[in-house]
């Protein structure tokens, strides 16, 4: 862990896989449905998580994310798109309501979400997008 990871658990609370520090998005090679639906079904299993607004028009989904001990809330938000290739994109975003750092739990949050995914969808369908 270097040492500006450990300073931005203690100075942030957000991740963003949108952000060049960020958690990493993800492409996919499945259809826009394939996807949505997973993630839906991803969320409801989650203890703490309560589904707040799902559009899939919009292809936005909405969550609070509660922690079991301290009762902390979340806001995490789910994008899923189609680029213009007709592949599928999922980006997120979670955030703290309080504090002025997480300690990780925002971007940990995304990559669990995101590797639950991974498997939900199928193996061999996540494109790689970065080096």
């Amino acid at each position: 862990m270097t040492k500006s990871t450990l300073s931005r658990w203690f100075t942030e609370n957000v991740a963003d896989t949108r952000t060049p520090d960020g958690p990493e998005g993800r492409a996919y090679a499945t259809p826009f449905a394939s996807a949505w639906d997973s993630l839906l079904e991803l969320i409801r299993q989650r203890y703490g998580w309560k589904l707040v607004h799902a559009d899939e028009e919009l292809g936005l989904i909405t969550v609070v994310c509660t922690s079991p001990v301290l009762r902390f809330r979340d806001d995490l938000t789910v994008w899923v798109s189609l680029d213009e290739n007709g592949v599928t994109r999922v980006e997120a975003r979670s955030e703290s309501r309080k504090g002025k750092g997480d300690i990780g739990i925002n971007g940990r949050r995304i990559d669990r979400l995101l590797a639950h995914l991974d498997r939900a969808v199928g193996p061999g369908t996540r494109l790689r997008t970065g080096p």
